[in-house]
């Protein structure tokens, strides 16, 4: 009998090709969606890892200050492959005799040993690497800055010495340029190049490395450290032997252990949102497959009636389901493995092209490092393992309801349709509105009760599912799109007194296209909440009623000095009088916006007008000054966000930001002084945003001229190359995440059209009925489209309240305070009118399918 009814469910499932098909492929999209989520989590992992050995050297760990003793303790860790020693020179910068510019011939000097300098240095180059102090390796570009034709085996001269601000001789400059910087010659070395570098990051800004002496070599130095088996367990191998040997100071590269799962907290956000995701592909696999195989039962109830009444056992009956779904996943399984693996290593490609041709790191090109899908074997077993629960959980109710058909349940079909002795009546204002089809159709689907309540729930499901993986999507990218849009590209710091100097430089540049002064303070939360004089600024009452968790979340706060006729301009778009704001005490204004939005909604109530902030500052006449608290700014007004206006956008969401007019800030004080006189103010910095399409070229003239006109501290900063990793970051997020919320768009769609359909063909006798009893064929359109209508409209009273309550709990335990929870309305708009066209579309669709069908020959058929 158990080869019989195998063989009666092999061949049911080729007679009904097309219900076969929709469930492979439900069992398919399920299986690539888990597959795509491990793979790009894998790949992705991989690539970070690979990224980090490039940017920051092949290293796992960062041990400092440590002594001969502990180093020669460290060599013999059998936990240890290689060791790298590692000191910042006492002379620690260099200037070329030949350079054309200070700007480009004075830099930083790296000092490394042999080892050091084969883990740190990850980019291609010419020649062989220094073994002591007195072999170099330079970067190619600062030779072609400086004209300079140095070749391998080179003997060239350096000045080495320190660089300092001007006039104070114990401050030491690293980095870059400082405009107007004096460097302090302590000696001239006559130096062996052995190697030109093309683009090393991990020594990317210091132009000339050099070897270590064996003096250095001796003395305490920092090291870096190459773990035998970079796992799982790195972490705790790394702090394991951080506190064997007394090592007080080190740093662990978690890019790279995380891309060996050696995971800490800051990848919770990563776990947690995996989870969530699986959670959410398991349950719209649940929804698809379960309602194809309650639908498959549907169809054959007959012969399962027929095998119970030649003895077939309820095991008997409940195993056909079983092996059913076996059948089903032992193809659907790989197709969307290979699916799976085959779309998100296009999609990975594509991405590494972007990434790429962002030019966000230096010589990636020339590096080799691209994204590519990794596929472990563990998550083809993972997926396998997940995807057969997933079968499993979803043919639970139909074997169930399967090993109880009985033989005269399967003649009669009286579970299909239950017809109670009770004479059905539709509500008046039906038939009122709809007429006698309306009416018609509402008893339909009050006598098809069974199967109107699994399309309204299959609907619901679906809609709830769309909405609350959109939502779920919107929160993330919030929450991690700190995303910088800020519209300008570059920012110049001068000194006050040089401002105007800097303004003719820059309207005399034909590559900007707009620039304004500002400078800020900032201030974290907790030191606000230490002083009890804030405590009336933090009342929650100070919030709206949708931003009531926000000082939860420690935002920055920034007083913004401005240009007063900028500060003039703001009080004019907002209504408020700028005469106010030019007292003898600092009043600004308040930004009432986060998200950086127009329509963001406000976040402060009226009661934050007339608060002040206020911090600390120690007297500087004083030998050991006691800290004095003092009134710092006042909230004279609120603004609206304007995207026209870029004052609106020099601080980054999710930051409080207030205005002040410049003069009146110097006139008053900057945070910790009290006063501070004209040649104070001439000497404190000034900061000018500007706007360009050609960042690079601009930034570079700019650090030319402050060099050539003798502008003292001055530098600029290109914020495009600083945040260009954070935006394609936020790229490859959105990437995957909407593709996904594509999947499962494409599931919910599946799944109505595929249950709507199914219910329409099992109803083609009740269909030939009505035609015998003469509906004519506007009518019969009519009722089935009134039909649609009330699924839809049914399915949305359930959804749309249930997926608004769902995305609330997730905005309480995933948002922050910073991110209200706020309704989505053209989305749930869309959605609405989603829902009628498809319900509708599976209607039509079905009834071409019915339309030809013999009323006669259809009610003699012996098949539901």
């Amino acid at each position: 009998m158990r080869n019989i009814v195998h063989l009666l469910t092999g061949r049911h499932l080729r007679e009904n090709k097309g219900r076969t098909v929709i469930t492979i492929l439900g069992i398919a999209v399920s299986a690539a969606m888990l597959t795509a989520v491990f793979v790009s989590i894998a790949s992705f992992m991989n690539m970070a890892g690979e990224l980090s050995l490039y940017c920051s050297g092949n290293k796992h760990a960062v041990f400092c200050s440590v002594s001969p003793s502990q180093l020669e303790k460290l060599h013999k860790e059998e936990d240890i492959e290689r060791i790298g020693s590692f000191i910042v020179p006492e002379e620690g910068s260099f200037r070329l005799d030949d350079r054309v510019s200070d700007y480009k011939g004075i830099g930083d000097i790296y000092a490394g040993d042999e080892t050091n300098l084969e883990l740190m240095v990850t980019a291609n180059y010419d020649g062989k690497l220094p073994k002591n102090e007195q072999e170099i390796a330079v970067e190619k570009y600062m030779l072609e800055r400086n004209q300079l034709d140095w070749k391998i085996g080179d003997v060239v001269t350096l000045s080495v010495g320190n660089r300092h601000e001007k006039g104070e001789k114990d401050s030491t400059i690293r980095g870059s340029y400082v405009s107007g910087e004096e460097f302090e010659k302590v000696r001239q070395i006559k130096v062996r190049v052995t190697a030109i570098l093309h683009d090393n990051q991990p020594t990317c800004k210091t132009a000339v490395v050099r070897g270590m002496s064996e003096e250095e070599k001796n003395g305490n130095v920092d090291v870096i450290i190459l773990l035998k088996n970079a796992d799982y367990q790195s972490l705790q191998v790394i702090n394991r032997i951080a506190k064997d040997y007394g090592i007080r100071n080190f740093e662990i590269n978690t890019e790279y252990l995380g891309s060996k799962f050696a995971l800490d907290d800051s990848e919770r956000p990563l776990i947690i949102m995996t989870a969530i995701i699986l959670v959410v592909i398991l349950i719209a696999s649940v929804l698809l497959i379960s309602n194809a195989f309650a639908m498959s039962l549907s169809e054959k109830v007959r012969y399962l009636g027929m095998l119970a009444s030649v003895g077939a056992t309820k095991r008997q009956k409940r195993n056909s389901i079983y092996f059913e779904g076996f059948l089903l996943g032992i193809i659907g399984l790989p197709v969307g493995i290979l699916a799976g693996i085959a779309g998100i290593s296009v999609t990975m490609r594509l991405i590494s092209d972007k990434i790429i041709s962002t030019g966000m790191i230096n010589g990636l090109q020339e590096s080799g490092i691209s994204l590519y899908a990794v596929v472990p074997w563990w998550v083809i077993v993972f997926v396998v393992v997940l995807g057969t629960l997933t079968i499993f959980v979803s043919s639970l109710i139909p074997a169930a309801k399967a090993s109880a058909v009985t033989p005269i349940d399967a003649i009669r079909q009286s579970k299909e349709i239950r017809v109670k002795h009770v004479k059905l009546r539709a509500p008046f204002y039906v038939r009122k509105i709809f007429g006698c089809e309306g009416e018609l159709a509402y008893k339909n689907l009050r006598r098809n009760k069974r199967k109107f309540h699994v399309i309204v729930g299959s609907i619901a499901l679906s809609v709830i599912l769309f909405l609350c993986v959109n939502y779920f999507c919107e929160l993330f990218i919030q929450g991690n799109d700190i995303a910088y849009d800020i519209r300008y590209q570059l920012s110049a710091r001068v000194e006050a007194g040089e401002k105007e100097k800097l303004y003719c430089a820059l309207e005399g540049m034909d590559q900007i296209h707009d620039f304004y002064a500002s400078d800020s303070e900032s201030i974290d939360m907790d030191s606000l909440a230490y002083l009890k004089e804030n405590a009336d600024f933090l009342k929650s009452e100070n919030l709206s009623s949708q931003y009531r968790r926000f000082w939860d979340e420690n935002p920055d706060l920034y007083v913004c000095i401005i240009d007063d006729k900028q500060f003039d301009t703001l009080c004019r778009e907002n209504g408020l009088d700028k005469q106010q704001f030019y007292g003898n005490k600092m009043r600004g204004i308040l930004l009432d916006n986060l998200s950086r939005q127009r329509g963001g909604g406000s976040v402060f109530s009226e009661k934050m007008l007339g608060k002040t902030i206020y911090t600390e500052y120690y007297p500087e006449e004083e030998e050991n000054p006691e800290p004095q608290v003092v009134p710092w700014v006042e909230i004279g007004g609120f603004a609206d966000y304007n995207p026209d206006n870029p004052i609106c956008d020099l601080v980054i969401k999710n930051m409080i930001c207030i205005y002040v007019p410049e003069s009146v800030y110097v006139r008053c004080y900057q945070l910790g002084q009290l006063s501070m006189d004209e040649d104070e103010y001439n000497k404190s910095s000034y900061f000018v945003m500007i706007e360009t399409d050609h960042h690079k070229e601009v930034a570079e003239e700019l650090e030319e001229y402050f060099a050539a006109n003798g502008f003292k501290n001055a530098f600029v900063s290109d914020y495009v190359e600083m945040f260009q990793s954070v935006r394609t970051v936020v790229f490859i997020m959105e990437v995957f995440i909407y593709g996904f919320v594509t999947l499962i768009t494409l599931i919910t769609i599946a799944n109505i059209m595929n249950t709507i359909a199914t219910g329409i063909h099992l109803r083609r006798k009740e269909f030939a009925m009505l035609k015998s009893v003469g509906i004519t064929p506007a009518g019969f359109r009519k009722m089935l489209c009134l039909e649609s209508l009330f699924y839809g409209f049914r399915a949305l009273i359930i959804g749309i309240p249930v997926s608004l309550l769902l995305n609330y709990l997730m905005n309480r335990m995933l948002g922050e305070g910073a991110i209200p929870f706020m309704v989505n309305v053209p989305m749930y708009l869309l959605v609405i009118a989603a829902v009628f066209v498809i319900v509708g579309g599976s209607m039509v669709y079905a009834m071409l399918k019915v339309r030809k069908d013999s009323i006669i020959g259809t009610l003699k058929e012996e098949i539901n």
